[in-house]
């Protein structure tokens, strides 16, 4: 027996995390242990020549863990000590998760990632592949982490200003409310929150967040019904074991004007219950004017059983209020074509100004979430996941629209060309298209249009899921299954209303709307589904080679129907997809591996009426490194997805509501991503990434708002003058190529002519840096955004017109922040 021979030990003090994974190396022994017990436990030094249990005992001795060996597999099983306190912080996020064991040690599957990165801007596993937490060097998918360190350096309004820095996302529509993003050229519709999916135009406040994962591709495990091009799961907060208490005020030009509170730590007689509490209010204004206002307010209470050394129990609920300035007016020059160099605004448009729009036109949110997780271990081999979210979501919003007249008979019929102040129609004859000019607008009397929407959705989730991992001579498995129930119920009531026309002499006039009695949109909608899945990674020669499948029968019932017409239009869809997907991993090297996977998806969806599935597969290649004890890593990962009936909003409806509220299509999209992140030193970190990708639909036009290529750079350096002040400087910049502004109206002219994109948005770079000090329990950090103060230009893409994610950019932003630790 291994145990009873002496060796030769040098194994530092540290978290226990990492050194009974050193311990296992050098030992040559099998230790089992659940990764959520032993964190935060620090062990001893140990150097010198001892036989394998004495070193391991003296290792854990002013620890609250124990060992023992296993009788059947000979396995040294290391647990905490039932008797005493528990004191571990357990981490923070909800899903299941689990790192893929070594060759010479097994780790138990777990629920939760690693609460310590191995490095600021690195974390080396995620929750995001398959529901429970995978080392991403085993992960056979291109999964980006971004660590709270990262989120507190870029000090972020919206989960792009974060996300912007990983490899195959861009900037989509919504950019003030809704914080769409473009994944792999598929535009976000939502979101995931700790495993659950989230729908609606509120933004998530960093307050609550502890990372943010990003899993790209379609994912026909954790995401059947999410975007093509990936998914975003943000990880919330959790309580903590160990006391910390934070407040954090934020002061800056627009975008700031912030205080957050952050709370946690032990209590109770036994030490087994934790508690963290979140608030956080803000009330600042916007870049466009001083009374474009950007409020919200956020209370998270948490609560953590640890019920034993092995089941924990936790509880959050997270409760937000937002209040959005909508965007400000803009239209564009009707000189500006596709070949146009750089889009301009029409005369009478400031790139700093509300140009006309009211004040009060907003986008306001209230939510409360409530999260409860269950997480036990059954014995040494299996642990067990139970999660349920109930979400609370209502929409009151009052917004101010163009009015401007439909675009879809302003196509050159033989060009396919827009022609914004001309129309077209057959002459006398019935022969010849001729143009007849009739400007969009009159700059002095816009027409404007006031919508009141009131939005309530009740979402109810349940998931339950096993895992288990165990050894068959040469062949370790890893099985994760269970099941997904969920209930969706919206009620939305649209009501429009009647202001006078915008001059643009007069940008500051102020005007209240008249409100219709009738509702123009009464939509009422249900969605249920229930998810049954299984996954399967096999492992052979010592972990090197990994086949992984996995199958998932999703099974829908939903129905829209819209009561605003007589008679009310109702559409079902009540059907189910099985789908699947395989991967193969291999391990040349214990630092290097190699994968390729192919995986499907469906979603249903129902679109002007019509019920549809929008189905679609993706084969992604990839090879994964790890550099300097994995304190860096590289992901390489070249791609493929075909998707069938994408819908996208139609930006003409914006403008004329009897024009359909969806657009559909099919789309076809290749390309490879580059990303490095981690610690280039001790003290220099780096995330750089770059995306190309070729996302055409079936006409072979570019999709509106999707470069293809886009890049980042973020450095951060920390280094002390003095033993008193440690210090912190980073640097970004984010490159986006050149995107389509908009998408026709209409996919042909009258004459069979392809229509064509009416201009495009140049390539710009943004940058961004920042400097911290701390000194002992105080903080002190300054973020600057658009350091190079690059403004007067159009940012995302959406329409000719605001109000279909038209708007400019910001300029220069200083904020200054001061934290105290008490």
């Amino acid at each position: 027996m291994a145990s009873s021979k002496s060796r030769a030990f040098h194994v530092p003090a540290g978290d226990a995390v990492q050194t009974l994974a050193e311990f296992a190396r050098q030992s040559g022994e099998q230790l089992v242990y659940l990764v959520d017990n032993v964190q935060g436990e620090r062990t001893v030094r140990i150097d010198g020549t001892y036989r394998v249990a004495d070193a391991l005992q003296r290792m854990l001795a002013s620890t609250r863990l124990t060992v023992h060996r296993d009788g059947s597999s000979g396995a040294m099983i290391v647990v905490r000590r039932a008797d005493l306190p528990v004191k571990v912080a357990p981490p923070a996020p909800p899903p299941m998760a689990t790192g893929p064991p070594g060759p010479e040690i097994v780790r138990l599957p777990e629920f939760t990632v690693s609460s310590t990165p191995v490095d600021r801007y690195r974390a080396s596993d995620a929750v995001s592949a398959v529901r429970v937490r995978a080392n991403l060097l085993d992960t056979p998918s291109s999964i980006s982490v971004m660590t709270r360190d990262v989120i507190d350096d870029l000090a972020p309004t919206r989960l792009f200003d974060v996300t912007r820095f990983i490899a195959g996302i861009e900037e989509g529509r919504g950019t003030q409310f809704a914080d769409r993003q473009i994944i792999r050229g598929f535009e976000s519709n939502g979101r995931t929150v700790d495993n659950f999916f989230q729908s609606g135009a509120d933004n998530f406040d960093e307050a609550t967040i502890d990372r943010i994962e990003v899993s790209k591709g379609p994912n026909a495990i954790l995401a059947p019904a999410g975007v093509p091009g990936g998914s975003i799961n943000v990880i919330t907060k959790s309580p903590q074991f160990t006391r910390r208490r934070t407040i954090t005020a934020l002061a800056g030009e627009f975008d700031a004007q912030k205080l957050t509170a952050d709370l946690t730590g032990p209590f109770g007689r036994n030490g087994a219950l934790a508690y963290r509490l979140i608030a956080a209010a803000q009330d600042s204004r916007r870049y466009w004017a001083d009374d474009a206002r950007l409020r919200g307010k956020v209370l998270a209470p948490m609560l953590t059983w640890q019920a034993t050394p092995h089941t924990q129990f936790t509880v959050k609920l997270i409760a937000a209020e937002h209040w959005v300035f909508r965007e400000p007016g803009l239209i564009l020059d009707p000189s500006v074509g596709e070949a146009t160099g750089t889009p301009t605004l029409a005369p009478g448009f400031s790139y700093r100004s509300r140009n006309g729009m009211q004040p009060w036109s907003h986008v306001g949110t209230r939510t409360a979430d409530v999260f409860a997780l269950l997480t036990s271990s059954l014995g040494d081999h299996m642990a067990v996941r139970v999660a349920a979210n109930a979400r609370y979501y209502h929409e009151d919003s009052m917004q101010e629209f163009f009015a401007t007249p439909s675009l879809k008979n302003r196509y050159n019929p033989y060009t396919g060309e827009l022609t914004q102040d001309q129309t077209w129609a057959l002459d006398g004859n019935g022969t010849t298209y001729v143009a007849t000019l009739a400007p969009l607008f009159d700059p002095t009397a816009i027409p404007v249009r006031a919508d009141n929407q009131q939005t309530v959705t009740t979402t109810t989730n349940l998931h339950a899921d096993l895992a288990a991992r165990h050894q068959f001579g040469g062949v370790s498995t890893q099985t994760v299954t269970g099941l997904a129930v969920s209930h969706y119920d919206n009620v939305g009531e649209l009501r429009t209303g009647t202001l006078p026309p915008i001059d643009l002499t007069r940008p500051g006039a102020r005007a209240n709307a008249t409100w219709a009695d009738a509702f123009y949109g009464d939509q009422h909608s249900k969605l249920n589904s229930l998810d049954l899945y299984a996954n399967q990674r096999l492992s052979f020669a010592h972990e090197r080679v990994q086949l992984t499948g996995g199958v998932l029968r999703y099974q829908v019932f939903h129905q829209s129907e819209e009561r605003s017409g007589t008679p009310p239009a109702v559409s079902v869809l009540d059907d189910s997809r099985l789908l699947w997907l395989a991967s193969v991993l291999v391990k040349p090297a214990p630092s290097l591996s190699l994968y390729y996977t192919h995986s499907t998806n469906s979603t249903p969806v129902i679109a002007n009426d019509l019920p549809l599935w929008r189905d679609g597969v993706q084969d992604e290649f990839g090879a994964k490194a790890e550099f300097f004890k994995e304190r860096l890593s590289l992901t390489l990962a070249r791609f493929s997805i075909r998707q069938t009936r994408v819908v996208v909003p139609n930006p003409d409806h914006q403008t004329d509501l009897s024009a359909p509220w969806q657009l559909i299509s099919d789309l076809r999209d290749h390309g490879f991503e580059v990303e490095l992140t981690g610690g280039l030193t001790t003290n220099l970190s780096v995330i750089a990434t770059y995306t190309q990708l070729h996302l055409r639909d079936s006409l072979g036009r570019r999709v509106r708002a999707v470069a293809d290529r886009n890049s980042a750079l973020l450095l951060n350096y920390r280094f002390q003058l003095n033993p008193h002040l440690r210090w912190s400087v980073f640097g970004g910049a984010t490159y986006a190529g050149e995107r389509p502004g908009d998408t026709p109206t209409v996919d042909f002219t009258p004459l069979g002519v392809p229509t064509r994109h009416s201009f495009m948005i140049p390539a710009y770079v943004t940058t961004n840096a920042g400097l911290s000090c701390r000194h002992g329990n105080w903080l002190l950090r300054l973020t600057i955004d658009n350091f190079l103060d690059e403004r007067n230009r159009l940012r995302p893409a959406g329409g000719r017109v605001s109000g279909t994610g038209l708007s400019t950019a910001p300029g220069r932003n200083l904020r200054l922040s001061t934290s105290v630790d008490f």
